[in-house]
This record gives C-alpha cells, structure tokens and sequence, in this order.
C-alpha cells in the first residue's frame, strides 16, 4: 500500500504542480508594484470612458479615451507586468527546490541457445521485467556570495525602468491626443475664418455689382471682387477637407475608425501668468527629478551595476543543502524462483560545496561586458539629462514667445476688422478706392489666419513645455 501512495503522490505531483504555479497566489506582492491598468498612472481618480456620448467632446473626453485605447499604453504596461514577474523570479530563488520523478519501465530479454551438439537443436528463452521507481529531489543554495542579491537589484531596477517607460508612453499619447484634439479645433477655427473671409469678399461682390448696375463703379471692379470671392471659396472648400482630415486623426487616435464623426468643444485661449512665475532653472532642476527619460535611464544604470555585481558572483563557490528520496520496486516473470522479487530504497541529506574553476576564461570577458555596459549607461544617462535640459529650454522660451503673439494677434485681428469696416464705408459713399477696400479685404483675412496659428502654437507650445518637464496628465493646465 505504501507504494502505491509513494506514486500516486509523485504523478499528482508532476501532473498539477504547473498548474497550482500558474495560478498561485501572488506571493511575493509583485502585482503591486505595477499599476492596475495600463492608464493609471497617468488617469489618477479618473476613469475610462465606456462610451462616448453623441455631444461635443472636451479635451478631457478625448485625452481618456484615447490614453484607454491607445495599444501602446497596453504594451508598456505588459512590459512593467512581465518584469514585476521578473521580480518575483529572483525572490523565488532564496527558496529550496522540491523535483519529483516517477516512471515505470517494462523490459524483454529473449535468449538463444544452439545446442545442437546435444541433439536438441536451439533452445530459446525469454525474460520480462518490469519496474516501477519514483525520486525526490531537494535542493536549497544557502550561500552564494551575493548572486541572489544582485539578481533581484537588478530586477528591481528594470522594473523601476520599466514602470517609468510606461509612464513616458502614457505622456507621449497624452501629447499626441491633444495636439489632435488641438489640430481639429484650428482647422474648425481656420474654417470659420474661411467662410468669415468668404462671406466678407460676397459682400465686397455684392457692392461692386451694385455700383457697376448703376453705372457709377467699373467692370474692373466688380471682376476683381469676384475674383477674390471664387478664391475665399476655394480656401473655404480647402477648410472644410482639412477638417474632415483631422476629424479622422482625431477618430484614429481615440480608438475609433476614421470615419467616425468626432465633434470637439471649441474655446478661446485663457492665458495665466502665473504660469511663468518659475525660473527656467528652476524648471530644468524640476525636469532632472521627475522626468520619466531620467527615471528610467538612473534605473537601467543602477540595474547595470546590479548585473556587474551578480556576474562576479557567478564565479564564486556556492553551498547548498541538497537532499534524495528514492525507491525502485522491479518484479520479474518467467522464472520468479531465479529472480525473486525485490524493491529498493534509499536516501541521502547533506550539504554542498560548488566551486568553479574553469571555463574557459569566460568569467573575465563577462566581467568586462558587464563593466563596458555599466559606461555605456553613464553616458545615455548623462545624454538624456542633456536633452532633457535643452528640452525644458527650447520649450520655455518657444512658450513666452508663443504667449506674447498670442496677444499681438488679437490686436492685429481687432485693428483689421476695423480698418475693413472703414473702408467699406467710404467705399459706399464713393470717396474711397477700391483698391484700399481690397488691401483692408486682404489684411483681415491674413488677421484671421495669424490668430488661428498664434493660438495653435500657443496651445502646442504650452503642451510641449509640460512633456518636457515630463509633467504631462490630467493635472496640467
């Protein structure tokens, strides 16, 4: 009986144990070390959308569906899962080893004998033989000179790397949603300019003809108002493709097919200077600290260091504490009276000394890759505080600038929309030209298209400063 249950606990063994580890509890709390979703780090106390309502849509809409969908948040946050798995490898390895083997074996052994000079021609005889064996085998590495302990640092660290790569993914989809969001919301504006432009060249039109009708303007007049009426259409028909077209990257970015109709909430730029309260330097000091890059390029250095520490270990003698349980139970037929049934067990305990001594010289070649690695991650580390730094720079300066045309376009839109207004008037009451009703014309349509690029480079440029201070997500302004 006792046999039987010595096998039948080593097939359950072998047979379950893959899979109580595939479905084991999280023991060593490595699941907590990432986030829960591939966009919490970035959404905080917000939540995915479940759908989107037919209504106009914020940008705070489309930054959470499109940070919800994005497949390249859900690939950074399988890479920071798989290395949180990582983690908890090297914590397993401070545990022993318990392997089970069970077999059975059947064997045939036919025998000739020629006997011919005894008159009985050939003889032939057969043996059969079966057995049955299972083992146990217990290991448990006591001392390594710190193998283990540099394996998990390193894994750590590239967790923490990998932790930060997703938080630099989110930021990147972050921006590109946005600036989406912003591209359809100039070309809406830049198509309301289109058809203010368009409207005011019918008005022009209208004016020329009427005068030309009574005899008191010149055919040369009311052809050039056309003239520039068929080209503020063709600008106005140019405006509406280039929103159907940002329409669709909009569409693309949140998730959705291309052709899906996407209506975004438009608004006038509200400038806080407040903003700019902060030093540039004090920004670029801000932007070493937290900037993912940085978090993930520190991480990779520490993690490569880790690596030198654990491929020194490699060569080091280890002592373990190793243990076997064995039984082997064979039974033979044919000829039971020669060959008895017998059984066999055995065990063995004791601790174990591993020393390597040889391989070839290898272990110093590894040492130096592990080493050369190390440098090379000093550098990337000091590349990336460099452009980090130029970042935050260009970024900062680019916004003031952005923020001071920004208040020159409204003044130059305000003073050619009055210069127009002037203009016509004079030109009814006959005592202006028409060629200064088609310059004041021309100036406010340059007006309109300088506001809709000062507030697009205003919006982008604010975007831009935040991802370079690496301080992207639904708190920014």
């Amino acid at each position: 009986m006792s046999n039987r249950i010595f096998f039948a606990a080593g097939a359950l063994v072998l047979v379950f144990a893959p899979a109580v580890s595939a479905q084991w509890i999280d023991v060593y709390a490595t699941r907590q070390t990432v986030s829960a979703s591939p966009a919490g780090p970035l959404l905080m106390n917000e939540s995915c959308l479940p759908e989107l309502a037919d209504r106009p849509l914020s940008l705070q809409d489309v930054l959470q569906q499109a940070i919800c969908a994005n497949p390249q948040t859900k690939q950074a946050w399988a890479n920071a899962r798989a290395q949180a798995a990582a983690v908890g490898v090297s914590e397993a390895a401070y545990l022993p080893t318990l392997d089970a083997t069970v077999g059975v074996e059947r064997d045939t052994l036919a025998t000739r004998y020629n006997a011919n000079s005894l008159g009985a021609g050939s003889i032939t005889s057969s043996q059969n033989s079966s057995s049955r064996y299972g083992e146990l085998d217990f290991g448990w590495v006591l001392f390594d000179f710190g193998k283990r302990s540099a394996d998990l640092r390193q894994a750590r660290q590239l967790l923490a790397a990998a932790n930060a790569a997703q938080d630099d993914t989110l930021q990147a989809v972050y921006f590109k949603a946005a600036q989406a969001y912003y591209n359809l919301s100039d070309a809406q504006a830049s198509l309301e300019a289109a058809r203010a432009t368009e409207s005011s060249a019918r008005e022009s039109l209208d004016d020329t003809t009427e005068k030309h009708n009574g005899g008191v303007g010149s055919l040369s007049d009311q052809l050039q108002a056309e003239t520039i009426y068929r080209r503020a259409v063709l600008d106005r028909v140019s405006a509406e493709g280039d929103v159907l077209a940002a329409t669709g990257t909009l569409a693309s970015m949140m998730g959705l097919d291309a052709d899906t109709s996407v209506r975004v909430v438009t608004a006038e730029p509200v400038v806080d200077n407040a903003a700019f309260a902060q030093n540039v330097d004090q920004l670029i000091d801000e932007a070493k600290l937290q900037h993912p890059k940085l978090v993930a390029a520190r991480a990779q250095l520490e993690a490569a260091r880790a690596n030198v520490d654990a491929v020194r270990a490699e060569g080091r003698p280890t002592i373990s504490l190793v243990g076997n349980l064995s039984q082997n139970n064979p039974s033979y037929q044919q000829q039971p009276e020669q060959f008895p049934v017998t059984g066999s067990r055995g065990s063995t305990i004791g601790i174990q000394l591993k020393i390597p001594l040889f391989e070839g010289l290898a272990s110093g070649y590894r040492v130096e890759q592990a080493e050369q690695q190390v440098d090379a991650q000093e550098a990337d580390l000091r590349n990336t505080e460099l452009q980090v730094s130029l970042d935050v720079w260009k970024s900062y300066q680019g916004l003031l600038t952005d923020t001071a045309s920004l208040g020159i376009s409204q003044d130059l839109l305000d003073a050619a929309q009055r210069s127009l207004e002037v203009a016509r008037g004079r030109y009814k009451e006959g005592v202006g030209a028409f060629t200064e009703l088609l310059n004041a014309q021309a100036a406010l349509t340059d007006a309109r298209k300088q506001r809709v690029l000062a507030v697009s480079k205003w919006r982008t440029s604010r975007l831009r400063l935040a991802l370079s201070l690496g301080n992207l997500g639904f708190w920014s302004p």
